[in-house]
């Protein structure tokens, strides 16, 4: 497990923040009015709790939680995790015509950035 989930926003203000691992004691999502909030609470000095605002993803709240758990899980020995938001519009391939090899895609994915990740003590 890394040490740091990083998380880029689109906030000038905070552009890039590092949550360490080491201090989580917990998260919990929450949506309201069009926008998903992972909270994440930290225990130890580094108490409080860290919130990252992302406009609703498809796969509602779960698709966030499952970004958090990925970016927990990934990089085993490393420093820096990086948690990748969920998906806003999901990709879209051609109709099947009996086409092979390669399918054109008609819809491109999308990943709407984090708005904003906010430690409150």
């Amino acid at each position: 497990m890394a040490k740091f989930i990083k998380v880029e926003t689109s906030s000038a203000a905070r552009p890039v923040s590092l949550i360490p691992i080491d201090l989580i004691v917990g998260a919990v999502v929450a949506n309201a009015a069009g926008v998903t909030t992972l909270t994440i609470t930290m225990g130890d000095a580094g108490a409080g709790s860290w919130a990252i605002t992302v406009p609703d993803p498809v796969g509602g709240d779960a698709a966030l939680l499952t970004a958090y758990a990925d970016a927990l899980t990934a990089n085993p020995g490393g420093i820096v995790s990086t948690l990748v938001p969920p998906l806003t519009t999901a990709q879209a391939p051609a109709a099947q015509s009996g086409q092979q090899g390669r399918i054109a895609i008609t819809t491109a994915a999308v990943y709407t950035p984090f708005s904003d990740c906010v430690f409150t003590p």
